[in-house]
């Protein structure tokens, strides 16, 4: 029997070696726990729904095939999720696609990113058009950074992943994540000024 997602204290060792062993359905729990995450990942990274959609079902079908390579001890997420990162990565490069990490509410109601911050209960058109404004200037800052830069923005900014997660994630040691996002927060801010200036 499959454990459903919600089942606690879910040996997720047991299962990969299970998996290992030839039980392919107990790699169903994974999906089942982790398709959306990855999915919202891929998605603030390519910026399309059927590209997040792509890039999900080909991390999943990746770890799936390079279970083998997995390293006991460490977190099943941590190396799905940098799967899904380096895939989207070459994705990128190959597409030229722009990524955008700001997500704006769905069509749907449905916001499964940063919400957009209103100081005002009840805001104005014109407060409305300023949040509006500010946040494609954010998209056009964003775009500037390096693929690397964007992905550890992104862990850190949106999926609020502490700097030894995204180590982990990346491959990356502490020290070079911090510089990452300093050199991050430092382009965008650069960036938002010029968008000032040329107001």
């Amino acid at each position: 029997m499959i454990p459903r997602q919600t089942d606690p204290g879910v040996d997720e060792a047991r299962l990969i070696a299970e998996v290992r062993a030839g039980n392919a359905e107990a790699f169903e729990y994974f999906v089942r726990k982790y398709q959306r995450r990855i999915t919202r990942v891929a998605y603030r990274m390519l910026r399309d729904m059927g590209e997040a959609d792509c890039a999900a079902q080909e991390s999943f079908l990746r770890a799936y095939k390079s279970l083998d390579e997995f390293r006991e001890g460490s977190a099943f997420e941590t190396w799905l999720t940098r799967i899904c990162i380096n895939w989207c990565k070459d994705r990128l490069k190959r597409r030229r696609l722009v990524v955008y990490f700001h997500q704006a509410p769905r069509e749907d109601g449905e916001d499964s990113g940063p919400r957009d911050v209103v100081p005002h209960p009840d805001p104005s058109p014109e407060r409305l058009a300023i949040s509006r404004e500010i946040r494609e200037r954010l998209r056009k800052a964003i775009d500037l950074l390096s693929p690397r830069q964007k992905a550890i923005f992104q862990l850190k900014h949106f999926e609020e992943l502490s700097i030894p997660e995204i180590a982990e994630i990346t491959g990356l040691d502490s020290g070079t994540v911090k510089s990452h996002l300093f050199r991050a927060a430092h382009k965008i801010r650069s960036r938002l000024r010029e968008f000032r200036r040329g107001e």
